[in-house]
């Protein structure tokens, strides 16, 4: 995926020790994707991660994307 991009689009201090990042990545395949064949259709999902910190240092990091969401905007039909 040539043009796959990550934008940060908002971080938020949840408490003393959790940092919440809202992200956004954007792309167009140029091969299969998850079965789906390249069409130069792009998609845009969110992404979460949150994180824990403790005595400065990242100690537990949870990341979630929409790839199904990426999937359902690739297969659609026009």
């Amino acid at each position: 995926m040539p043009d796959l991009a990550w934008d940060i689009k908002d971080v938020q201090v949840a408490s003393n020790d959790t940092v919440i990042v809202r992200g956004e990545a954007t792309g167009t395949p140029a091969r299969e994707f998850f079965g789906v064949a390249p069409t130069g259709k792009s998609f845009r999902v969110m992404s979460i991660d949150v994180h824990t910190i403790r005595d400065g240092k990242m100690a537990r990091s949870y990341h979630v994307e929409d790839w199904a969401g990426a999937v359902r905007q690739l297969s659609a039909k026009p």
